[in-house]
């Protein structure tokens, strides 16, 4: 039979954190074995206590990294959609999916709560993260009395179950917690008071960026940034100054940002220059997540940055404030930064900000950039910008060997909406790829030319039905003969949408369709506490 150690490996190898927790913690072979067992196949389906058993004795001895993966796996197995992987092990016991399960129900509160007293790091992280789910009624009344535990594991593992539960009716005990004698209470206490989201939290938190310990000061740090409490930006400004720890710091910038706080814009752009790169790089976040115009000259001057994350983070924030003053140095990094992800931020930026002297470094980019990415992007940012100088480097860029920078091409020359359809785009009606020919379509609805009437009449006859819609669309935008004739040859296609609006085109009312988002960068994700 397999030991605790081998099972543990076999599920890393195997690679599924659902099976390892909904698997190995189900099966509990091997384990100070004997309690699944007496839970029973047979009464494991209904008998939520002798799940809790199984799962916990489980848990006990379990590896330190498995046990946190266990610990993330049920922390974010609550809600959700989708359909989890297929499990790798056996649970013939049912525990597994118990404890998985959006709804368990009965959350066995009586066996978690001795859980959490257990001398088992595993045994009582498991527990704390099972019993958060039961009611608040029942949360509060098992757990607020074991922040008075003894044992500092116990109040390690109230503090997160209350947290996780956000108990508003547990704040004075999280707060006097805050004082405990052991580091990681206060820790845990620091952090569950950000999730519970009381501000009667926040004067307490506040005198807690003063402790001794350094992961404290930062779990407080964060607290009072999910609290958004604006009376901590001044002292959190100081931390980011001259606070010793790193942690402290990047949780002080992160703080700054998450409250968008004006205030804190100097301590912020003065951390750019930190030493420390996930200091610099969380505080260019903050000052773009703020979008004050006053911090362009110091995110300009970290486009220098020699850290690339640094750099595209920097980049990502000039395009959230959108001033124009940013598009000199944009400009600089978009032609010539030797990281593509920093190259194909500052085309999104310089769309963003929508200033006209950007067009020509973007067209350039669009001929010459090695990377298609790069070229999607300045495709987009032309169209954002819509000046009338791109339409012959976009009319180009449909013979680009991306399809994707093709089709952006195509939707940006329907933004800029020249006087005439160039050539280019009325070809691309035959392009051979569906999303090309659509984008096509569009744009030649969007700019109006009747000379484009007989490629459009061609494309009612196209395989794709989206085409042939976005082809009708356009010629109800062209006021002749010629359109209003294909509009009624429409009328005997096999599409009853495409028929449906023929109709609406001829009594004078149309659905213009849109075309698909464009490719917008997304902004970074927000820098969060590595838990």
């Amino acid at each position: 039979m397999a030991t605790g150690h081998t099972m543990t490996w076999r599920l890393i190898v195997n690679g599924t954190v659902i099976a390892a927790v909904a698997g190995a913690l189900a099966l509990g072979s091997g384990m100070r074995g004997g309690v699944a067992a007496r839970a029973g196949a047979s009464r494991a389906a209904s008998d939520d206590s002798a799940l809790a058993v199984a799962v916990l004795a489980s848990a006990r001895g379990a590896a330190p990294v498995m046990c946190r993966l266990a610990e993330r796996t049920l922390e974010g197995s609550w809600g959700g959609w989708g359909r989890g992987t297929p499990d790798d092990v056996s649970d013939v016991s049912g525990a597994g999916r118990w404890a998985t399960a959006r709804h368990p129900a009965n959350i066995a509160v009586p066996v978690l709560a001795r859980g959490m007293e257990d001398d088992d790091d595993c045994v009582r992280g498991v527990a704390a993260r099972l019993i958060a789910r039961a009611t608040a009624a029942e949360v509060d009344a098992a757990v607020v009395p074991l922040l008075r535990s003894s044992a500092a594991g116990t109040r390690v593992a109230a503090s997160v179950a209350l947290g996780l539960a956000e108990s508003e009716a547990a704040t004075a005990a999280l707060v006097a917690r805050l004082g405990d004698e052991v580091a990681r209470v206060r820790l845990a206490s620091a952090w569950a008071l950000g999730r519970v989201g009381s501000l009667v939290a926040a004067p307490p938190l506040r005198g807690v960026l003063r402790d001794p310990d350094a992961g404290v000061r930062a779990a407080a740090a964060r607290s009072l940034g999910e609290l958004e409490d604006t009376a901590a930006v001044d002292a959190l400004a100081r931390a980011l100054r001259s606070d010793a720890s790193e942690d402290v710091r990047v949780a002080a910038a992160e703080a700054l940002g998450r409250m968008e706080a004006k205030r804190g814009v100097p301590a912020l752009a003065a951390a750019l220059a930190d030493q420390s790169v996930q200091v610099r790089r969380t505080a260019a976040w903050a000052l773009g997540q703020i979008e004050d115009k006053g911090s362009v000259a110091a995110l300009a001057r970290a486009l220098a940055d020699g850290d690339e994350d640094v750099r595209e983070t920097a980049v990502w924030a000039l395009g959230q404030i959108e001033d124009a003053a940013a598009v000199p140095p944009l400009v600089e990094r978009l032609g010539h930064d030797d990281r593509p992800a920093v190259r194909r931020k500052a085309a999104w930026a310089l769309g963003q900000i929508e200033d006209k002297s950007s067009a020509g470094a973007l067209g350039a980019a669009l001929r010459c950039d090695g990377d298609a990415e790069v070229r999607r992007t300045a495709a987009w940012s032309l169209g954002q910008i819509e000046d009338a100088g791109s339409v012959t480097d976009l009319a180009g860029a449909l013979s680009d060997s991306s399809e994707q920078v093709r089709t952006v091409a195509a939707w940006a020359l329907g933004q800029v909406g020249p006087r005439r359809a160039p050539d280019a785009l009325v070809r691309a009606l035959a392009h051979d790829t569906a999303e090309v020919r659509e984008k096509a379509a569009w744009a030649l609805g969007q700019i109006g030319d009747a000379a484009a009437v007989p490629a459009l009449k061609t494309a009612l006859a196209d395989p794709e039905s989206k085409v042939r819609r976005t082809a009708l669309w356009a010629l109800g935008q062209l006021d002749s003969d010629a359109a209003r004739a294909a509009i009624v040859d429409a009328l005997r296609d096999g599409d009853p949408e495409v028929r449906a609006r023929a109709a609406r085109a001829l009594g004078g009312g149309h659905a213009e369709p849109r075309p698909e988002p464009m490719p917008m960068p997304e902004p970074r994700p927000f820098p969060g506490p590595d838990e």
